[in-house]
């Protein structure tokens, strides 16, 4: 089916829902229609995706460091600006839009971290169907840990058009991933394994959305509590990319303040900077060193000091088994090392090898 016919059919099955009245007796058919809708969806975006047009080189990027982060936003809000303030990268910066035609890296040095940034051109309206290179840009956002939005003060409602432009492109931004386990047979249908527990739909429901998905015979377990129609096929499709984020609102110093304590207030988790007067950049970079989830565990010799000059950047919920996987430290035993820090109930804790560590921690193993 070429790209016209599908983007007909999607838009004639969502006029079909809207015509649809919303209630009880017809959620499974507007479930297998939101099913339909989205399985089209992903093929016509995977086809754009292959298409050519809004190449370019420098797209190609690599992960490095000990996390990724990436700068989105609309054009000339001051992105390759921000990032040679956090960097040392250089990337060209001027007052006209699509200044960055590539993608620019840099690669930010803090509390022992090396966290990579990647400036990519700015998203406009439409990139999700490859306009203004979003094609390339979405690509590149689906691999980061950490999506920085970045938007003008004098308006920062410009971050809805760009959380429009990635729920398009399948990428889900401050949400966790739906807990639905799926077990595929060769025979038996659909069976919900935990059909009587379910609150956001029906068992026929979910069925239907599965099968209209592709999927015949399974078994299916529904842990999520908040499970709706279009958690369930995101959790079926299985390509969506869920990725926390930073509100970020930038040129604030042409604010009065007035204006920058409403803004305060109405963004009360947004990060205030100027990228130009370098205005809130230290509190940026904590930010995002917080929201990655990083921290740093430092090693002790059983016989020596702790070396505090190059701490291990381990992730949030990582564990004393997860460092001796770094290190290469072979485990002997269920309790095989002693902590100090926050983590340990007093210093030298002798702790499992699933004890969750925090920054700053210190670990020796016997």
């Amino acid at each position: 089916m070429d790209e016209q016919r599908m983007s007909d059919q999607i838009k004639s099955l969502k006029a079909e829902i809207s015509a649809t009245p919303h209630h009880k007796g017809t959620e499974h058919y507007i479930g297998r229609l939101r099913a339909k809708i989205a399985r089209l969806e992903d093929q016509l975006f995977s086809k754009r995706l292959k298409s050519g047009g809004g190449g370019g080189s420098g797209y190609a990027v690599g992960k490095s460091g000990d996390a990724t982060v990436v700068l989105v936003g609309l054009p000339s809000v001051g992105k390759s600006t921000l990032l040679n303030q956090l960097t040392d990268a250089k990337s060209k910066t001027a007052h006209y839009p699509f200044t960055t035609l590539t993608v620019i890296p840099g690669m930010m040095s803090y509390r022992g971290a090396q966290i990579q940034m990647l400036d990519v051109p700015g998203l406009i309206s439409g990139a999700a169907v490859g306009r203004g290179r979003g094609k390339e840009v979405l690509s590149v956002v689906r691999i980061a840990d950490l999506i920085l939005f970045l938007v003008d003060s004098e308006n920062i409602d410009q971050a809805e058009v760009v959380i429009k432009e990635l729920e398009l492109a399948g990428i889900r931004v401050g949400r966790a991933a739906p807990e639905v386990v799926v077990n595929k047979k060769t025979k038996g249908g659909i069976l919900i394994k935990n059909s009587r527990s379910l609150k956001g739909l029906t068992a026929e429901t979910a069925r239907g959305i599965i099968e209209e998905l592709g999927v015949k015979n399974a078994e299916v377990l529904i842990k999520d509590n908040k499970i709706n129609q279009e958690r369930l096929i995101d959790a079926i499709l299985g390509n969506r990319v869920y990725l926390p984020y930073l509100l970020i609102i930038n040129k604030v110093d042409k604010l009065t303040k007035n204006q920058l304590s409403r803004a305060g207030k109405q963004f009360p988790r947004a990060v205030l900077v100027s990228a130009l007067a370098g205005q809130g950049i230290d509190y940026l970079k904590q930010a995002i060193f917080d929201k990655l989830g990083l921290k740093r565990v430092y090693l002790k010799p059983s016989d020596g000091e702790a070396d505090f000059n190059e701490p291990l950047i381990m992730r949030d919920k990582e564990t004393v088994a997860d460092v001796a996987i770094r290190i290469g430290q072979v485990l002997e035993g269920k309790r095989a090392a002693y902590v100090w820090g926050r983590s340990a109930k007093f210093p030298g804790q002798l702790v499992a090898n699933n004890h969750i560590l925090v920054d700053e921690d210190i670990v020796s193993f016997r």
